[in-house]
């Protein structure tokens, strides 16, 4: 983890040296995440999907042009992923759910494709880097009987702080404001037991922002 950030800021330090224009700005928005197909322990013989729960994400990025056409965006944000579960019938009654703060450092190249009234395209590829700040996971109700009640630290009980994924993504200019869509995948496990027989955990996240541009 520390030679793949490592790696990314002497990327970004050299896209720096070499920049045509360098425009910085601020970002936020709504965060869609999951750890896909991982099913975490309730009692020993039912486990809780963590599928899709809201989060936000805000930081500050720089858009960096090595030519006309193309650059790369980078910048530091802090984001909620994790996931959560709810179940009601005759024998389950219960709910879970799992908080997990990243710093996130992103770096993706994109190009610049203009369109008619001033309108921008940007549709992005690259990487992140992320490492885990706090989280609980707090879970509530009952399976057959059994309370299931309980509050567990994120990252000490649960999963490792490194995460490192992929991200794709394409946003709209207009004027000074960016509205953009994107998805990050995580391919670092996030659980810190490994499971063998069935799936273990990776971050993903569908996200919606909106930024300025300075």
């Amino acid at each position: 983890m520390k030679k793949i950030s490592m790696t990314m800021a002497l990327l970004i330090a050299g896209f720096y040296l070499q920049a045509q224009q360098v425009r910085f700005g601020v970002k936020a928005g709504a965060n869609l995440s999951s750890l896909t197909e991982y099913d975490y322990l309730l009692t020993g013989y039912e486990d809780a999907s963590l599928d899709y729960k809201v989060g936000f994400n805000a930081g500050v990025f720089s858009q960096i042009f090595i030519n006309k056409n193309w650059g790369l965006e980078t910048g530091l944000y802090f984001t909620q992923l994790g996931g959560q579960d709810r179940e009601r019938d005759l024998n389950e009654d219960y709910r879970l759910r799992a908080n997990a703060s990243y710093l996130q450092l992103p770096v993706s190249v994109f190009r610049e494709i203009r369109l008619p009234g001033k309108v921008r395209l940007y549709p992005a590829l690259g990487a992140y880097a992320g490492y885990g700040i706090a989280g609980k996971i707090k879970s509530s109700g009952h399976i057959n009987n059994i309370d299931i009640s309980q509050e567990q630290d994120y990252f000490k009980d649960f999963a490792r702080r490194f995460d490192v994924g992929a991200t794709a993504g394409i946003q709209v200019g207009l004027d000074n404001f960016l509205f953009g869509a994107a998805y990050d995948q995580g391919v670092v496990r996030v659980n810190s037991q490994k499971v063998n027989w069935e799936e273990n955990g990776y971050n993903s996240n569908f996200k919606l922002t909106v930024g300025y541009l300075f």
